[in-house]
């Protein structure tokens, strides 16, 4: 925001209108004669127009000058403002599916692509809550370890790839990640783990059920969205591994009261998101309910202008001066 400290001397802009005013006046009062040839009858050359540029060119510089002048005179500042927050807040990490199922477009463009999209709104809604990323397939992964870095984070979530972590979806390995990835707990914080899959667990050492015990354990509550509609869903992807295009039909299913019951254990809720709008919803309620209340303050800060508007000034006029110089007239 611009901040004027002393507005009242933005007044002297009416000095140059005043001036040219009074000219005009005087000159239709005064009349002195002017000779319009030498004494041999020849009249005098009229201005190049190199002249007339540099003379106009002179003119406006120095009215450039004179406006930057006092516009330094009235002591222009931006000021922004910044909340600061005086403690740590909640950690969300998040465990995504990038199975190959995830490839299923019955959600636009597909399940993960839908998936990516909705955690960029998530984290756009988000202020100091530390947020980390892990993916799983056959196999899990820290993508990203609980961060303030949104704009980091984001940067690998656009990373993730259906089949980039083999095939298979092992969800109880994907939540140990997430877990055991933690930041340390704190007085007053609460600590999360949204799980988003489409698929039952076929994959890992680690039953869901033992993985979601152990996140309990270590002071998490996990919340788990289940994507996608059942029955037949179009798929469309390419083998990060072998390049393969792959497409066919998929035979979409999930047990649902599995993945209820995953939720229960965590202490958490479960969302069913069959479609775009309904995975929205999921995401509000899980935003709204990792929200931080943490302490906070307002920091004002303020950048004079005045220096490099004095710089300027100065700069415009001295061109205008040379050129006056250069075209043999005086500085107006």
């Amino acid at each position: 925001m611009l901040v004027l400290e002393r507005a009242w001397a933005l007044s002297f802009l009416l000095a140059p209108l005043l001036w040219v005013l009074a000219r005009r006046l005087l000159a239709g009062r005064i009349f002195l004669p002017l000779g319009l040839a030498d004494s041999r009858g020849v009249p005098p050359p009229l201005p190049s127009p190199t002249y007339r540029v540099a003379s106009a060119l002179r003119r406006l510089l120095a009215a450039l000058g004179y406006l930057l002048l006092v516009f330094a005179a009235a002591g222009p500042a931006l000021v922004s403002q910044r909340l600061l927050y005086l403690e740590r807040g909640n950690e969300v990490m998040l465990v995504v599916d990038v199975s190959p199922s995830m490839a299923a477009s019955d959600i636009l463009p597909d399940r993960l692509g839908a998936a990516r999209a909705i955690i960029r709104i998530f984290l756009a809604s988000r202020r100091n809550e530390a947020v980390g990323l892990v993916a799983f397939g056959g196999e899990a992964a820290l993508i990203s370890p609980p961060t303030l870095d949104y704009a980091a984070l984001l940067g690998r979530l656009d990373s993730l790839a259906p089949g980039m972590l083999g095939e298979g979806t092992a969800i109880g390995s994907g939540i140990a990640v997430a877990a055991s990835h933690g930041l340390p707990a704190g007085r007053g914080r609460e600590r999360h783990i949204v799980l988003l899959t489409d698929g039952e667990n076929n994959a890992g050492s680690l039953a869901p059920a033992s993985a979601a015990a152990l996140a309990a354990d270590a002071g998490f509550v996990l919340s788990v969205v289940g994507i996608g509609s059942r029955g037949d869903a179009p798929l469309d992807y390419q083998d990060p591994e072998t390049g393969t295009r792959r497409s066919g039909t998929y035979v979409s299913a999930y047990d649902r009261a599995e993945l209820e019951a995953l939720a229960r254990r965590g202490g958490g809720t479960y969302y069913e998101a069959a479609d775009g709008k309904a995975l929205a919803a999921a995401f509000a309620g899980i935003a709204e309910r990792s929200l931080s209340l943490s302490r906070s303050r307002a920091v004002a800060s303020e950048r004079s202008l005045v220096p490099s508007l004095l710089l300027l000034s100065l700069a415009a006029l001295a061109l205008a001066r040379l050129l006056g110089l250069a075209t043999g007239s005086e500085l107006a």
